[in-house]
């Protein structure tokens, strides 16, 4: 069988003529003229995604070490040197999905290590898998209800807009969430007492975004404290609020006590 296709004229993507060139001029996809095999599809995936040079490995890098740049590049216009936001908010997700289907293989051994109350076990359960089934859904209703808490706490800067908030978080709450897949995975298949490790990642998302939104507004350490620390009161406030709702409708509901599954 032949390795290369008929010849190529017009962009197989957006349909320009692209009979002399390697890249399409109007969308920029590259010009395919070979059939697919092994070799050439895992040298794709290594320059996608193991080689240094690559947009994927620069913007890791780049959100630890200069995440203004990487930000405000984009809400600015420059989006070919890294990673598009919603591109990588795909990619936070899929790590995160592996996470959560590894976790939840997982979950009986980790609970009862946490938690000594039956009850508390039970409980936890159930939020366990009622965040591993919406885990999508809930990234989504996340990162808006974030984007606005911070808009609010920086309501005297007009440097960014309510939007451009929205992604400011989708970069650092995509970011945050590999990071915090690729550390505590590990420690969570290999530690008993784990409940450091479930305290921890709250904190950390909090000081990261902090560290994010401090290079950003270029502002003093003592500034950005204060910042953090009245959206560290809103965010509480709101978890409070949230859970409690989601408390009583698991009440009513049965969930709590399984009263909706004895009943039937």
């Amino acid at each position: 069988m032949s390795k290369h296709l008929t010849n190529i004229n017009h962009c197989k993507n957006c349909g320009f003529q692209i009979d002399h060139y390697s890249f399409c001029p109007d969308c920029g996809a590259k010009k395919i003229t070979k059939r697919i095999t092994f070799k050439n599809l895992t040298q794709e995936f290594s320059d996608r995604f193991l080689n240094l040079d690559n947009s994927f490995i620069r913007t890791f890098i780049h959100l630890f070490t200069k995440p203004n740049i990487v930000i405000d590049g984009f809400i600015n216009g420059l989006r070919k040197r890294y990673v598009n936001v919603f591109s990588y908010f795909a990619i936070s997700l899929t790590i995160a999905s592996l996470y959560s289907f590894i976790l939840a293989k997982y979950k009986d051994v980790i609970f009862s290590n946490v938690f000594t109350d039956a009850n508390q076990i039970k409980a936890s359960k159930v939020a366990s898998d009622f965040s591993f089934e919406y885990q999508s859904l809930i990234s989504f209703l996340t990162i808006p209800v974030l984007a606005l808490i911070s808009r609010l706490v920086f309501l005297n800067y007009k440097k960014y807009n309510l939007t451009e908030h929205f992604v400011i978080y989708l970069y650092a709450y995509s970011h945050i969430t590999m990071v915090i897949s690729f550390i505590t995975l590990p420690l969570i298949l290999t530690v008993k007492n784990l409940s450091l490790i479930l305290w921890i990642q709250f904190p950390v998302s909090i000081i990261y975004s902090a560290y994010v939104l401090k290079k950003l507004y270029e502002i003093s350490i003592k500034k950005i404290l204060l910042k953090t620390l009245l959206f560290s009161i809103i965010m509480a406030v709101l978890f409070v609020i949230f859970s409690i709702i989601v408390a009583i409708i698991m009440m009513k509901t049965g969930v709590m006590n399984g009263e909706a599954t004895s009943s039937i």
